[in-house]
């Protein structure tokens, strides 16, 4: 999930109609000149306002568009009947179509080669769930191993963070083929009850890789996500099943810093480099940022260079138009967080859900939108600041209106 800051103010242009301000006075213009500039700024409305729409401007028909959900709970769940009840609000109730689960590489496989045997029984007994439940699954990589990692960086850390081993730091070159190796695992032991593998999660950002940039190359995560995405493609392939390998799952926002790379420059360098070789679909998370002036899903973000919503989506279809598009995280927090999410209230986070699911079944291209959670997660101890509230239902289960809004919607 996207853990981006507030974005900064966009500088907004400003244009002057009755002269300019030194001091205490105006000067003056002549009617000749007041009548160019009236003709120019009318001129320069005119294009911005054209501009704008054909950025913004999407399909009229609406597609066919499938419901998705993350809920980590289903991962947590403390018995097989807990997680059965949550199996059934979210397919019986619900009607939804997709769960995204994600697959933390280093408890997977904690030592080269050996697969922790706990961790495949619980993947099996959650997968197997929700395919008998007729809910199509995407597992989703993350978190490189220790003894994958490029050890050299442990001595950069990012601020505030000791030296030593992080699950963000990149992964050696000489593991690539391991992480090959991972994927055809996948691929191979959730033949025919996994639909889709998505080559990790926010490329884009510092907690997935670190860091974004170097002084010697502005395309450093972007050019180590590449390799890792032509290396999953290998050992997914080598399984010879029919999964769907997803790659991007770029965050909304990135200010193309060590931390944070936007997800237009991100995905420009992929297309460039035929990435499209290596993945059957792209993803990307359209989170309207915290921070933002607008909120509505049709509402533009406080900068378009460096963020893409729902609202200029086609910034990235447009870079991979042949492949279908799976939105696999989004939402709306309820309450103030530091950690994910726009807050609004609960009667528009409703509003704005079904918005979403609206705009997005404009784009011929789009496939599915994954709501992020079914509940709200609010950490035990920690300030409330540090939960995440796009949840369906509050912590405590009490439903929102945007859990009958989501239900309500087309399967």
């Amino acid at each position: 999930m996207a853990r981006a800051r507030p974005s900064k103010r966009a500088a907004l242009p400003v244009v002057y109609t009755r002269g300019v301000s030194r001091g205490n006075h105006q000067t003056r213009r002549s009617p000749r000149r007041a009548r160019v500039l009236r003709i120019a700024v009318a001129a320069l409305l005119a294009c911005l306002a054209a501009s704008a729409i054909a950025f913004s401007a999407a399909p009229s028909p609406a597609f066919a568009l499938q419901k998705g959900i993350i809920e980590p709970l289903l991962e947590q769940a403390p018995t097989p009947a807990a997680r059965a009840a949550l199996i059934d609000e979210i397919g019986a109730q619900l009607h939804v179509s997709w769960v995204r689960v994600a697959v933390n590489w280093s408890r997977l496989e904690p030592t080269p080669g050996l697969y922790d045997p706990a961790e495949v029984a619980r993947l099996d007994a959650l997968v197997d769930g929700l395919h008998d439940a007729g809910i199509k699954v995407m597992l989703t990589t993350c978190s490189v191993p220790a003894w994958a990692s490029q050890s050299s960086w442990w001595t950069h850390p990012p601020a505030s963070y000791a030296a030593g081993y992080q699950p963000f730091y990149p992964m050696r070159t000489t593991a690539l083929p391991d992480y090959g190796r991972l994927g055809q695992y996948l691929a191979a032991h959730f033949a025919g009850r996994v639909q889709a593998l998505e080559c990790w999660n926010e490329p884009n950002l510092w907690p997935y890789i670190y860091p974004q940039r170097t002084s010697g190359d502005e395309f450093f995560a972007a050019r180590t996500y590449l390799r890792m995405l032509k290396a999953f493609h290998a050992g997914v392939s080598r399984a010879h099943t029919r999964v769907l390998i997803v790659g991007g799952a770029t965050a909304p926002i990135g200010l193309d810093d060590r931390m944070r790379t936007s997800p237009q420059k991100f995905a420009r360098f992929l297309a460039r480099n035929h990435a499209g070789r290596y993945f059957d679909a792209y993803s990307h998370h359209p989170y309207t940022p915290g921070g933002s002036f607008l909120h509505r899903p049709d509402q533009p973000p406080n900068d378009p260079t460096n963020t893409v919503t729902l609202y200029n989506l086609r910034t990235l279809l447009r870079l991979f138009p042949a492949k279908p598009f799976y939105l696999t995280e989004y939402g709306y927090g309820t309450q103030p967080s530091a950690v994910l999410g726009l807050a609004v209230s609960p009667s528009e986070q409703a509003a704005y859900l079904r918005q979403a699911f609206a705009r997005a079944r404009k784009y011929r291209q789009v496939k599915a939108l994954f709501w992020c959670l079914l509940y709200d997660v609010r950490p035990p101890g920690a300030p409330a600041d540090q939960g995440i509230y796009t949840g369906l239902r509050e912590a405590d289960g009490t439903p929102k209106p945007a859990w009958y809004a989501f239900r309500d919607l087309r399967r």
